[in-house]
């Protein structure tokens, strides 16, 4: 009972400081701010960030890199061994039949990166291209039966290393993360996409001008 009441505190007092906040905004602020972690790596003593902003990014970026070395140990016996291979072909499979454009612009790369990959997978027979019917100009790719079962048998690899990588968090810890930074990648995927050919000086211009007139 007495953790019950202090809880409501918490929450009476984050409500008067945040009072067009919702419960699960609280829970969010609670879990941030009120539970550490109930492990500790042996050994793993990074110096901290001293601010929210740069731990943040330090937690999301080490998680995604310590993930990639997982990828590449899963994948390098398989006739897909390359990240970036597995990345185009993961947005064909998604995609479906599309212009060379869209499948490295879903798959974040740049222009000249896309076509090198797409090329070699090509010549490999796991994508075949066609004439654009409607584009001369232009060519339409799809995923071969042979691409398709390769990746399949990739993303078989892929779903064990991410087993064992997110075995420490629970249903609950999952869906948390993933209910916040949802919104943050489909916003950012596509922004980053259009903002290629842009100084990071004039995206960042652009994006705090337009939160700067949402706000009034």
């Amino acid at each position: 009972m007495e953790e019950f009441i202090k809880l409501m505190q918490l929450w009476t007092d984050y409500l008067k400081g945040h009072p067009k906040s919702d419960f699960a905004d609280f829970c969010r602020f609670y879990l941030a701010n009120h539970i550490q972690q109930a492990t500790k790596v042996p050994g793993a003593k990074l110096p901290k960030p001293t601010t929210t902003d740069s731990l943040f990014m330090m937690t999301v970026t080490r998680s995604t890199l310590s993930f990639w070395v997982y990828m590449r140990i899963a994948l390098r016996d398989t006739d897909l061994p390359a990240i970036e291979d597995i990345m185009v072909c993961s947005a064909l499979f998604q995609l479906g039949e599309s212009r060379k454009t869209d499948v490295i612009n879903h798959a974040m790369m740049e222009i000249s990166t896309g076509t090198d990959i797409l090329n070699r997978l090509i010549k490999k027979g796991f994508v075949h291209q066609r004439v654009d019917p409607d584009d001369k100009r232009s060519k339409l790719l799809t995923l071969t039966a042979s691409g398709t079962s390769t990746l399949k048998k990739c993303f078989a690899k892929a779903g064990m290393a991410r087993e064992f990588f997110l075995a420490d968090l629970t249903e609950t810890d999952k869906k948390l993360v993933a209910k916040i930074l949802d919104p943050l990648q489909e916003k950012h995927s596509r922004l980053a996409v259009a903002s290629k050919g842009k100084t990071i000086e004039e995206i960042h211009a652009e994006i705090f001008k337009k939160r700067t007139n949402h706000k009034r």
